[in-house]
């Protein structure tokens, strides 16, 4: 099924709406009690335990491994290297490749050279994985330690050290350029142009639940079961059935519980691919599990990019031009969602603009991969995009708001399409915007007179306003970019004899409360109780396939498919009363637990009757089959774009840099609601990630040595409770016309605005002392140096 679906009748008489309701979430009973069953609560018997040796060099030759003391540790029962490796698999695959780039062989285990440090190359599995790290420091790797390059523009220059020689020249893997008009023209005659180079800091997701996977074979059987904390069962069966070289009906991925993704458990990885190595030669389960260094280094990292953006504008304040020329630093090897493709598709942000260029290039160096991250690329270009308007705005001595309200799209200019091809679905930009000025009391701040408050500081306004992309527009549109994967859901509905109906649905359980969601749609539509729908998710060998939760896409798409099932289920529950009511299926309807007659509610029969005869086959008409599932499949026919704007107030030491967030608003459209609790919570908990990305967190690499100097948790600045300033968020929902129900994403929002909307904040501070910032994160030391001497 393909498309939107028209607006649902009203429910039942008596009966309220599910949509919209903070319905208590499905998975909380047992996560609270602790019966969670994650990656590391699966104990089969007679398990062993992998642990993988890594590089400690960003680039090296491999002269020799000797395992000859390993192999004799008491306990050790296998080690791969990277020549076995290369004999038994093929490379890891990509799910979405980088267009126009060529493909990097990338296999489990290091061949002859290391490209980053902490690539795996050696595995060792044994009876323990304490036994198994002990092997893996009995391993002599001899190794030749090449010239390294750890910064993307470096390695653009000439003369810089390849990562790929032969594949690869100058280390540019491939550059995209997009865009219409004539944008370079309207510069040339534009009254004013402001332009900046913007840099992005590493980060990464932090999951509380580490990477993991449990392989287990079965040999008589040719079944391969893996167990594995993954956002894509589906993907993961696909990718290890053409890594191993396996038909996909021998694999069985399961993901139960999830600990978080974010976006860097899409896909495959080598350890995954090791342990089912391991456990098919040695015809035991394998186990692994990621400890917190591993992530650190192993696990993709996200963000890092350079922007060189600029606007052209009219003397009035009117945009008429934008270009974006970007480097986004890809690491070592190409994982299995890549660079960040996002900062293209909406790097005119939410202003109405014609004539715009942009242009992605993907870098390599010797750095730990670089794959998906939850706003997978508009958090980047929202801090270059809005930190130039309020330059421009500063420039034309224009206020900032009112700068970014002349040129948002108004809903009338809706659906309309940017100069990257984005089709912008609808939305009220102006509305939000006015909604955070108000909230954050911006007015007052404006009129009120510069100078330092009794404690000394500084106090200062930002706003941050941004579009975002969320689902798929099709899996034309995906085809076209080469992506491994489709734009489509898919369930199955299944009615049980107790009166409930099993959703059975790919998508993994990771937090994005899905079990909660999925089971109030089911609820609404079909009109069963919301506590009769139970969903079992993430099996692949029970669900049908799909793609998986990522993108901000699993409503968009799952709602459909949700639907279209559950209508068809419907259909046939109600032929089936009607038989048992006698009287027509248009004159019964389904109520909570009962089907019964709409003109004499009291005439019913329990769901529980009906479906019970229908699994038998038993006093059902002649004509209808016994039996009662449905599965559905729906693809959007666009994707719909989420909006809203972010206000942040902060005072600022102008001795020392030090400031404080005081106060953060968020006023956001994600279209109809399902649940505003969870909405509430999933954009919480990415404001939080937005904070930090902003505030703390960074990756750095030691420019010499080429090593991560603080991949640990004490090391790594993730914010704790203490750390989050006040947040207020605040709701329009303006329905998407493409998407059933109206539904837009909104798992990635809170990620986009908080970087810029600081940032702007604390130059508003500091307005008199010309300063003006373009790195992240931002820390008291960056605003120090920013304003040494002015």
């Amino acid at each position: 099924m393909t498309g939107t679906l028209e607006q649902r009748s009203a429910p039942a008489e008596g009966r309220t709406s599910l949509l919209g309701t903070s319905a208590a979430r499905k998975e909380d009973d047992r996560l609270l009690r602790g019966d969670g069953r994650f990656t590391d609560d699966i104990e089969p018997a007679h398990a062993l335990e992998m642990a993988v040796g890594r590089s400690p060099y960003p680039h090296a030759r491999i002269l020799g491994i000797d395992l000859g003391l390993a192999a004799e540790l008491e306990g050790v029962r296998h080690i791969l290297v990277g020549a076995d490796v290369r004999s038994a698999t093929r490379p890891l695959t990509v799910l979405r490749p980088v267009p126009g780039a060529p493909a990097l062989p990338y296999y489990a285990l290091a061949g002859d050279v290391v490209r980053y440090e902490g690539e795996p190359v050696v595995s060792v599995v044994a009876t323990s994985r304490a036994v198994a790290e002990d092997a893996l420091e009995l391993i002599e790797i001899d190794y030749e330690p090449i010239p390294h390059v750890s910064d993307a523009m470096a390695a653009l220059e000439p003369g810089a050290p390849q990562v790929h020689p032969g594949l690869v020249e100058r280390n540019l893997m491939v550059s995209n350029p997009e865009g219409t008009g004539d944008p370079e023209a309207r510069v040339a005659a534009a009254d004013v142009v402001v332009e900046g180079r913007f840099r992005i800091n590493r980060v990464t997701g932090l999951p509380m639940e580490t990477r993991g996977i449990v392989a287990e074979w079965r040999p008589g059987a040719r079944e391969l079961t893996v167990h594995s904390s993954t956002q894509v069962p589906h993907l993961v069966r696909k990718q290890l059935a053409e890594v191993l070289s396996l038909p996909e009906s021998d694999i069985r991925a399961v993901a139960s519980d999830v600990g978080g993704g974010f976006g860097l458990k899409l896909g495959i990885y080598p350890e995954d691919v090791l342990a089912c190595l391991h456990a098919m030669a040695l015809r035991r389960p394998v186990k692994w599990v990621e400890d917190r260094m591993e992530h650190f280094r192993a696990t993709t990292h996200a963000r890092e990019a350079t922007h060189d953006y600029r606007i052209a504008a009219r003397s009035d304040g009117q945009i008429v031009a934008i270009t974006d020329t970007y480097a986004t630093d890809l690491g070592g090897w190409n994982s299995s969602f890549g660079s960040a493709q996002l900062s293209s598709v909406v790097f005119t942000g939410p202003y109405k603009v014609d004539d715009g260029y942009v242009e992605r290039r993907v870098v390599l160096t010797n750095k730990t991969p670089i794959g998906a991250y939850r706003g997978y690329g508009q958090p980047e270009v929202n801090f270059a995009c809005e930190r130039l308007i309020d330059r421009l705005a500063r420039r034309l001595g224009i206020d900032p708001l009112e700068l970014r309200a002349k040129n948002m799209l108004r809903p009338e200019d809706l659906p309309w399409r940017n100069p990257a091809g984005a089709v912008y679905d609808s939305g009220d930009y102006e509305l939000c915007l006015r909604m955070a000025a108000e909230a954050i009391d911006y007015d007052a701040h404006r009129a009120a007179p510069r100078v330092p408050r009794a404690d000394g500081r500084l106090v200062g306004i930002g706003l941050s306003s941004f579009v975002e992309r969320t689902g798929y527009a099709s899996s034309r549109f995906l085809a076209r970019r080469g992506s491994q994967f489709g734009a489509h859901e898919s369930v199955t509905l299944r009615a049980n004899r107790s009166g409930g109906i099993d959703v059975y649905t790919g998508v993994s359980t990771m937090g994005q409360s899905s079990e909660t969601a999925f089971a109030q749609v089911v609820g609404e539509v079909f009109g069963i109780a919301y506590d009769a729908v139970k969903v079992h998710a993430g099996d692949t060998g029970a669900s049908p396939l799909n793609t998986g939760a990522f993108a901000s896409r699993t409503m968009i798409a799952a709602a459909g498919a949700l639907t279209a099932a559950s209508e068809a289920l419907q259909a046939k529950t109600l032929r089936l009363a009607a038989w048992i009511l006698e009287c027509g299926a248009e004159d019964v309807e389904v109520a909570g637990t009962v089907v019964r007659r709409r003109d004499d509610p009291a005439v019913s029969v329990p769901l529980a009757d009906v479906f019970t005869a229908a699994i038998l086959g038993q006093g059902i008409p002649p004509e209808e089959e016994p039996g009662l599932e449905a599965t559905a499949h729906f693809e959007p026919t666009d994707a719909a774009y989420s909006f809203g704007t972010a206000a942040a107030l902060v005072s600022v030491d102008p001795d020392t840099g030090e400031f404080d967030v005081e106060r953060f608003v968020l006023v956001h459209d994600c279209g109809t609601a399902v649940n505003p609790m969870v909405v509430e919570g999933q954009v919480r908990g990415a404001l939080v990630q937005g904070l930090g990305a902003a505030l703390g967190e960074e990756l750095r690499y030691d420019a010499d040595t080429g090593q991560l100097v603080n991949g640990t948790m004490m090391d790594y600045f993730a914010p704790a409770a203490p750390d989050v300033p006040p947040i207020e968020l605040l709701h329009t929902e303006v329905p998407s016309p493409v998407t059933p129900f109206g539904i837009r994403g909104v798992g990635e929002v809170g990620t986009i605005p908080p970087a810029a909307a600081i940032a702007n904040a604390l130059c508003d501070a500091l307005v008199d002392f010309g300063v003006e910032l373009d790195t992240l994160p931002l820390t008291p030391e960056v605003v120090w140096q920013a304003m040494r001497g002015r």
